[in-house]
């Protein structure tokens, strides 16, 4: 069994917490109610803190309290950007790869969002799910780094999104995930290409549109 420090322990516990939702973007977080909440000692909470500072996830306000971050316009467009570039590339490794399995894999997971949205799951569920199919794409293409670098992309803006005040719809993105499962499976490189870049320019302009209420909503106040 492979042995994982204390720190290594309540960095995973916390940084679920904030991908589950549990934790908010936003929300204060202290080395004492940490401590309480995930039965944690002092020092391993206070690494892993500073390990989430490093990563972006968290930022220090004070010696012994943090905020959870939340996703700037900025970093939205970085993120798609650099997806839109990546993931056009596993578009057409992983046409040229694809097999049975492959295309189980995918349709499985079309299959589990479309579940997630008929029985109500909470949003963030479906946005891990959703995230899986991206995921299970870069798999495909066989290139582990660019696995990597998209898993991390999209963990980020799962972990760093509000979802309140957010529709709990999630039909479109369904839509947009069959609609390139489909060109895949016909082998039509362009084709899906065109509706992979499509799916994530949607995405990106409906967070940029709900960062820009926010952040007039805060200057009124």
């Amino acid at each position: 069994m492979e042995y994982c420090s204390p720190a290594a322990t309540a960095y995973k516990k916390i940084k679920d917490a904030i991908l589950k939702h549990e934790i908010l973007p936003g929300e204060l977080l202290s080395h004492d109610e940490l401590v309480l909440r995930l039965k944690i000692g002092q020092t391993p909470i206070r690494e892993a803190l500073l390990r989430m500072v490093q990563e972006g996830y968290v930022i220090q306000v004070t010696n012994h309290r943090y905020r959870v971050s939340e996703i700037t316009a900025e970093e939205v467009v970085e993120l798609f950007e650099m997806r839109q570039l990546l993931e056009g590339y596993c578009i057409e490794e992983a046409i040229q790869r694809i097999t049975p399995d492959g295309i189980e894999a995918l349709e499985l997971s079309v299959k589990s969002s479309r579940k997630s949205i008929t029985t109500n799951q909470p949003l963030v569920h479906r946005y891990l799910i959703n995230k899986d199919f991206h995921l299970i794409v870069a798999e495909i293409a066989g290139n582990n780094a660019i696995c990597r670098v998209l898993e991390d992309a999209c963990e980020k803006l799962v972990l760093k999104r509000r979802i309140d005040g957010v529709s709990h719809g999630g039909f479109g993105v369904l839509r947009h995930h069959r609609d390139i499962l489909r060109a895949i499976k016909n082998q039509d490189t362009n084709k899906a290409q065109e509706l992979m870049k499509s799916h994530l320019d949607e995405i990106k302009y409906t967070l940029l549109k709900k960062i820009a209420v926010r952040t007039r909503e805060a200057q009124a106040r």
